[in-house]
């Protein structure tokens, strides 16, 4: 019975990961962009940003992180600002992606610039240019 289950379910999953595969397959390859944050006009002076009201912001970049757009990102340590490193398709995407952040939106930070980027050195994945490939 279990067996006949899982001869039955087999081709539906196979199914579902080409189909999953072929859609990753038409999307255009991402790439990388380097999102510079400051702090923007209703940054409350006097506090730093552990406490500026930045908890839509924070849910933001979880959504983001989620979604796959999101690579890293975190605060300067003289609450100047901070850095995002997101993927995406285009510069279209990413100033859209950036723009819409709640913190940026509320006026509390502001996009400096917005950079295409690439990772050359990664060490947590150990990826160089210099490594050997094989």
């Amino acid at each position: 019975m279990l067996f006949s289950r899982i001869v039955r379910v087999a081709p539906i999953l196979t199914a579902l990961a080409l189909a999953g595969w072929l859609l990753a397959q038409s999307q255009p390859p991402s790439k990388q962009y380097l999102v510079l944050l400051k702090r923007g006009p209703a940054w409350v002076a006097g506090k730093p940003a552990g406490e500026q009201p930045l908890g839509n912001h924070g849910r933001y970049l979880l959504q983001q992180m989620t979604k796959g757009a999101l690579q890293l990102a975190g605060p300067f340590l003289d609450d100047s600002g901070g850095l995002i490193l997101y993927n995406a398709k285009d510069d279209a995407e990413v100033r859209a992606i950036a723009e819409h952040d709640p913190g940026v939106v509320a006026g509390i930070l502001a996009v400096e610039s917005i950079r295409p980027f690439h990772l050359a050195f990664d060490a947590a994945t150990g990826k160089s240019p210099f490594s050997a490939s094989k």
